[in-house]
């Protein structure tokens, strides 16, 4: 079973552009932590939309049980980030889906798979099911103030054949 645990940053992107049911094509399982959805619903004020992913049976809720390992990634990270961290490790997930750099670095040394918002916009791209990489890059850009370099977008736009 193919599992990733999300966070905050790729959640609100992929809800912004209506592209988070999507990833159902590449998981069978996606968890989101109670860190990543307090700060969604801060931030939207609208759990309609998340609890519209939940009810697909892809999207699950999940609290993390490690608070001494949520603690030390703390100094690193957000809260989120940290709470996906731990929560990929215990729910014995190979992604986890993070856009900040420090997150993704942590991932890799933990043995996940880390893959962002513009990766996962490329491939759905490739496989038809979303419009130009860089259309969608740039309204995040304008409408959430989403950061990401050039060379970021073109990377992810190179290594779209490669599968999730």
């Amino acid at each position: 079973m193919r599992t990733a645990v999300i966070d905050s940053s790729c959640l609100i992107n992929l809800i912004h552009l209506d592209l988070a049911s999507k990833l159902i094509l590449f998981f069978d399982r996606v968890y989101i932590p109670r860190n990543v959805q307090t700060e969604f619903n801060k931030k939207h004020r609208s759990r309609y939309r998340l609890n519209k992913l939940f009810r697909t049976g892809v999207f699950e809720k999940c609290m993390c049980k490690d608070e001494t390992n949520f603690r030390i990634l703390r100094f690193e990270v957000d809260a989120g980030e940290a709470e996906a961290l731990v929560q990929a490790q215990e729910k014995g997930a190979e992604f986890v889906l993070v856009d900040e750099r420090r997150a993704r670095e942590i991932g890799v040394r933990q043995g996940l798979r880390p893959c962002g918002t513009v990766r996962l916009l490329a491939r759905l791209r490739q496989d038809g099911h979303a419009e130009d990489t860089w259309v969608l890059v740039r309204r995040l850009r304008k409408e959430l103030r989403f950061r990401v370099g050039d060379d970021v977008v073109e990377k992810a736009i190179e290594s779209a054949d490669i599968a999730i």
